[in-house]
């Protein structure tokens, strides 16, 4: 017995799945169907089942009556014999989480179109899909005779799949088959993103050793604009531009195509990081409602520290590249006040309602399990080779948890306990300041260790910064985000504030930047705004930004030894 269902673009232009699921042995009492709420790896609610738009049952020809019971459940009158339960889906999420179906291609995650018979979860599943002429089917599913198949549903539920016109490079690491699909228009050259990519995966499968996946398959859709990526078991759905993309010809490692790369990188590491090895409770996830953890810091903190890393440690980037994507995303982190306020642990249990929903207070709020995630796990892998005299390294905890905790996946104290045991020192203070607590991270310290000058300056664009973001609206400058106790917010400015003028000069948006930068600070201005239509003049004192930007460069004369604890964070020898 298995669950067959059959999938077909129902109509291009509307956007619409046609979704059929047969199944032989319903409940005789009333089958109960249900629609994942989130999708495993992007930790939000998303009530999938709103696309849905029309449902029928029947069985053995005949009209088999059907129920909503709350937003994600039905519920179909008892029958003696097999259910077809046939639907439609409205896929328009041009995203890497959702479904998507226009004239040039679909893509859908099952967790957002497959309904599931409840009671049948470990039951088979075979897959039909039908697509049109021309277009091509990638996916990791299992290939079957008339389609293809899964264990049962969690598995059928974790391989998306693309359906368009797609570019393919292929490449083998140890004997195992990975390849790219690439849907969209592009220039890409496919043979230098095939060599890069092979060394990125070579550089992770010998960092743990092992492969969780017979087969790996990145997807990619290629725009204009658009960036991101969503993890798989065997596979991960990415968006990048159309300049992330190496040239034909290119020399070197462009900052966009480093991005690229890194987003590769980032998600192949989570088919061991988060995807094999996760939090506990994470071995059986509920998708009707939130799942939460304190440990995403751990997860996608680490994931994002040796994303990067792992492209200087492949020789595909220099470590002056390297220390500049640092150095970004230290600013980014230090520019949020957010910092001081939420802590890793909480940022990690807030995802659901705060990290995943942002809004214009979030810089002053919030802060990013990834981002300061992977400023900590610097810091931490620092501390432990100070600890261990150099013996023992954030690396050696993450081989240590992949070999030792696969079955049962990690607690919230898994990480400290473990540092503990390979320095034999205590680290609970540590723990409390900088994951429990918002102690600043102590990050020049640490730099220093291994011959790195960290320094936090003011750019030049930034000196005079009055601490809002801003969007443009029919060539007008609408303010998006005022940041706490800048000048901004001093002066009274709110977010929605139309900026028409600066002492009294009509100001565009195109030019209000260059304005801003003219400034120097302790002049005063007045900001002429539109607030509900109603003008309003505000009194603003420019005051020099906060010291934010980091900057981090190699110290010219280092010692024998702190030049090789460089070299071995560098390149992990």
């Amino acid at each position: 017995m298995s669950l067959s269902y059959q999938l077909s673009v129902k109509d291009h232009h509307a956007h619409l799945f046609a979704v059929e699921l047969i199944l032989d042995n319903p409940n005789p009492l009333g089958q109960v169907f249900s629609l994942p709420n989130w999708i495993p790896g992007s930790y939000l609610i998303r009530d999938f089942s709103k696309h849905i738009v029309s449902m029928y049952a029947s069985s053995q020809g005949q009209a088999v009556g059907i129920k909503k019971l709350d937003k994600n459940h039905w519920i179909a009158q008892p029958c003696d014999g097999p259910i077809t339960l046939s639907y439609e889906v409205y896929a328009f999420d041009l995203s890497v989480r959702s479904a998507y179906v226009d004239i040039d291609r679909g893509f859908f995650n099952g967790s957002s179109v497959f309904l599931l018979p409840l009671g049948q979860e470990q039951q088979p599943c075979d897959v039909s899909v039908q697509i049109p002429d021309g277009w091509e089917i990638a996916t990791t599913l299992t290939p079957a005779a008339q389609g293809f198949s899964a264990k049962n549903y969690a598995e059928l539920i974790d391989h998306p799949v693309e359906m368009a016109k797609l570019d393919w490079l292929r490449f083998t690491v140890n004997d195992t088959r990975h390849s790219m699909a690439i849907s969209g228009s592009h220039q890409a050259d496919l043979d230098r993103l095939s060599e890069d990519l092979t060394r990125i995966c070579q550089h992770h499968v010998g960092f743990f050793g092992d492969m969780p996946f017979d087969q790996y398959l990145f997807l990619t859709l290629v725009r204009t604009q658009g960036y991101g990526g969503l993890e798989h078991g065997k596979s991960t759905s990415l968006i990048c531009s159309r300049k992330d993309l190496p040239e034909m010809g290119a020399q070197g490692v462009s900052k966009d195509y480093a991005k690229f790369l890194a987003l590769c990188s980032h998600e192949y590491f989570h088919a061991w990081w988060v995807k094999t090895i996760k939090p506990s409770n994470f071995h059986h996830l509920d998708l009707n409602t939130e799942n939460y953890t304190h440990q995403l810091w751990v997860y996608e903190g680490f994931t994002s520290y040796y994303d990067e890393l792992s492209l200087l440690r492949s020789q595909l980037i220099t470590p002056e590249a390297y220390l500049d994507l640092f150095a970004q995303s230290i600013s980014r982190v230090q520019r949020a006040k957010g910092r001081l306020l939420q802590s890793l642990s909480e940022s990690s249990y807030d995802a659901w309602t705060r990290f995943y929903q942002q809004d214009e207070n979030a810089p002053n709020a919030i802060v990013s399990y990834y981002a300061k995630g992977a400023l900590l796990s610097f810091v931490l892998d620092i501390e432990l080779r100070k600890r261990s005299n150099d013996q023992h390294t954030l690396d050696d905890v993450l081989k240590y948890i992949w070999q030792h905790y696969q079955a049962t996946g990690t607690e919230d104290n898994t990480v400290e306990k473990l540092c503990a045991q390979l320095t034999g020192t205590d680290f609970s203070e540590f723990f409390q300041n900088y994951v429990e607590d918002t102690t600043e991270l102590p990050l020049i310290e640490a730099f220093d260790y291994v011959g790195i000058d960290c320094q936090f300056t003011h750019k030049a664009d930034d000196l005079s910064e009055i601490g809002i973001s801003h969007k443009a609206v029919e060539g007008r400058s609408v303010i998006t985000q005022v940041l706490n106790q800048s000048c901004a917010h001093q002066a009274g400015l709110y977010v929605g504030d139309v900026i028409v003028a600066i002492d009294q000069i009509k100001v565009e948006h195109q030019a209000l930047n260059g304005t801003v930068k003219a400034l120097k600070p302790g002049q005063v201005i007045t900001i002429s705004v539109l607030r509900d239509d109603s003008l309003r003049d505000l009194s603003l004192t420019v005051a020099a930004s906060e010291p934010t930007a980091c900057v981090l460069t190699p110290k010219s004369e280092l010692d024998a030894q702190t030049q090789q604890r460089q070299t071995q964070w560098f390149y992990g020898n």
